[in-house]
């Protein structure tokens, strides 16, 4: 037996209080040693944003920023008692002049990115003119991919509004094998923000019969501001018993065509019996990197660039073969210029 519990109860209960008092001396001493290091200051998180983007971002060259002016102007604007929300409208401010919709600042209470480059074109694309005027009721579903038949014109129609959304082998299995009877195919990516590059690889290589090479990609692996991979050559292919399209193909483009559509308008523009109408997509063409700050934030630039097997850097966008935009005339009366142009183009 313990010598406590040889003790008197009186005795015993002042022990065990004696102990309890000890013990939260030792914790709270504990805990002064373990308290949280001091936030960074707003000079070292401007610090950490410049270098990250310094070291990683693809397109300084392409877009003829000066970033080391763009750092000497903004951070004389720095002040050790800036609170976070000026602190982050400062970077956002600076991250803004790399003119890149993929450069990204994270916080818990926003989120910036550059708009302008869609923002000064037209939208060239209205979905209710679409579902009230051309769907109405009729279309049908393939994993994310909405159908239309123009049976009139033997024509078929399918919209894709998003990138991220998988599209499945036996999506594109049903695609082609709805309209095989049909004189071509309208492959309406507008408006479409991108996604996963991978179901760009999936869809364009349903247009080859084998591999073929569509351009060539770099990436970024050192601090300074040229320093890249060897070139990565970009294919396309699908499966041996994939169902393939050998008919003409129209892609409806608009400046919302951005990122994975971009790569994707890449990937098949120039392929026989392709066509791209519309509008310029909106280029997006570098891969992000990103990084969390000391302060919780997080932080993406772009890190990569792909070119066209002609040389063309994507950053900026790609031109149609058949540029059109829509006409407020035409949506007066229920027509989508865009649409009608692709109709006329496949009935040649």
């Amino acid at each position: 037996m313990s010598l406590t519990h040889r003790l008197p109860r009186v005795l015993r209960l002042a022990a065990r209080a004696a102990a309890l008092a000890a013990f939260a001396l030792l914790s709270a001493s504990c805990e002064l040693l373990f308290m949280p290091a001091p936030s960074p200051s707003p000079q070292a998180i401007f610090d950490e944003v410049w270098t990250f983007a310094d070291t990683h971002y693809s397109f300084f060259e392409l877009k003829g920023v000066d970033w080391a002016e763009a750092r000497a102007r903004y951070r004389r604007l720095v002040r050790h008692d800036m609170d976070e929300f000026e602190l982050f409208d400062l970077l956002a401010d600076m991250l803004y002049e790399l003119e890149d919709g993929h450069v990204n600042l994270r916080s818990p209470f926003n989120r910036s990115r550059y708009w302008q480059w869609y923002l000064d074109y037209p939208p060239n694309f209205d979905p209710v003119l679409l579902e009230r005027e051309y769907y109405r009721g009729a279309q049908e579903y393939a994993g994310p991919l909405v159908l239309l038949d123009f049976e009139d014109d033997n024509i078929g129609y399918a919209r894709y509004a998003s990138f991220a959304q998988t599209v499945a082998a036996e999506d594109l299995d049903y695609l082609f094998s709805r309209f095989a009877d049909r004189d071509g195919i309208i492959f309406d990516v507008r408006s479409n923000g991108g996604g996963s590059t991978a179901n760009a690889y999936r869809i364009a290589g349903r247009l080859v019969d084998g591999r073929t090479v569509r351009g060539y990609q770099v990436y970024k692996n050192g601090p300074g501001h040229e320093d890249f991979t060897d070139p990565q050559v970009a294919t396309i292919s699908a499966p041996s018993d994939a169902v393939r399209w050998r008919k003409p193909f129209v892609v409806l483009t608009n400046r919302s065509s951005y990122s994975a559509t971009n790569l994707f308008v890449a990937l098949v523009k120039g392929l026989d019996g392709v066509t791209i109408v519309g509008d310029a997509t909106g280029g997006g063409g570098g891969i992000p990197a990103s990084t969390e700050l000391s302060n919780g934030w997080l932080l993406r630039v772009s890190a990569h660039r792909f070119f066209t097997a002609d040389g063309l850097n994507v950053e900026l966008g790609i031109d149609p073969d058949l540029k059109v935009d829509m006409l407020e005339t035409d949506a007066a009366d229920g027509r989508d210029t865009i649409i009608e142009a692709a109709l006329d183009h496949i009935r040649g």
